[in-house]
């Protein structure tokens, strides 16, 4: 799995989330402006978590597991992104931040690769 499309609760298109490759363990991650996003969503409390400042290459932990995939890292706000993807490529994202959070739907338009 080399990339998941982030979407809003509401299904709105906002972040293709980068894996870098080989499946490792540990690997790197960047968020990277759907093309889709429409100003409201970029703009929005889970655009601005997403998109807070300028791009920013993260280590995240990739699990892949019988399920799927869980990838998991940091941003640099400090807001934990999780993302768990289903034997189904489809699945979903939260991100957390003390009391706050938010959350929506992911998916892997490319599949698992085996």
């Amino acid at each position: 799995m080399n990339m998941i499309v982030l979407m809003t609760a509401a299904g709105a298109p906002l972040a293709m989330l980068g894996l870098s490759t080989p499946d490792l363990p540990q690997r790197n991650c960047i968020f990277m402006i759907h093309p889709q996003v429409t100003s409201a969503v970029f703009e929005s409390k889970e655009g601005r978590i997403v998109f807070p400042d300028r791009p920013t290459e993260y280590p995240c932990s990739y699990a892949r597991k019988k399920g799927g995939a869980d990838i998991a890292f940091t941003n640099q706000n400090g807001w934990r992104f999780e993302v768990r993807i289903g034997r189904d490529d489809e699945g979903s994202w939260k991100a957390s931040l003390a009391d706050d959070a938010v959350s929506g739907r992911a998916f892997s338009p490319f599949g698992d690769r085996k």
